[in-house]
């Protein structure tokens, strides 16, 4: 007899060990697909933020020349433009806006994540517009794009709803004197 209740016992402990293990294989296999989806959401913003071909553009008709400027009546005065009956000087042209950087290629192209909805730089938090709807679970890491540039980092924190969630403002990632407002918009965390 006691050998039978030896062999039901090792049964079932031999059960419950495979079970174990087929739990523990789910779970790697579905960190391996939140993984493997990640690095693919990556890619793509990646080739996103690859600049595009560039185009030939037809050449423009030339612009017409203006007749030459009248002579003034009085010679200027001499040490200054700005005195009166000096020649009227042509304003020069507003300088040319500076090419984006790689860094701010790829900001502009990263898909939008959440937007900031109320924020309370006081007591350290803001509330985004995206929770369980979006998959978010405590500790995920944004960075905060305000226009082709980063204002900060948040991480998500306890409180998750159902399409809005409490995020925590990461301090060790402010800039001095940059502060996340209402509206500035979350994204992945940008590799530098």
């Amino acid at each position: 007899m006691r050998l039978s209740h030896f062999a039901v016992a090792l049964t079932v402990i031999l059960l419950a060990i495979t079970s174990y293990l087929a739990w523990e294989a789910q779970e790697e296999a579905q960190g391996a697909r939140r993984e493997l989806e990640l690095v693919r959401k990556q890619q793509a913003v990646r080739e996103m933020a690859m600049p595009a071909k560039p185009t030939t553009v037809a050449t423009l008709p030339p612009v017409p020349e203006s007749p030459p400027a009248a002579v003034p009546a009085a010679p200027p005065l001499a040490g200054s433009g700005l005195m009166p009956g000096a020649p009227a000087t042509q304003p020069s042209a507003a300088p040319a806006a500076a090419p984006l950087t790689a860094l701010q290629k790829q900001l502009l192209g990263m898909p939008t994540m959440a937007k900031v909805i109320e924020i309370h730089n006081d007591q350290g938090f803001a509330v985004i517009n995206a929770g369980k709807d979006k998959e978010l679970t405590k500790g995920m890491k944004f960075d905060v794009r305000r226009g082709d540039g980063l204002v900060g980092r948040v991480i998500v924190g306890d409180t998750i709803e159902a399409s809005e969630a409490v995020v925590d403002i990461d301090t060790s990632a402010s800039l001095p004197g940059v502060t996340i407002e209402a509206g500035d918009e979350l994204i992945l965390p940008v590799r530098k």
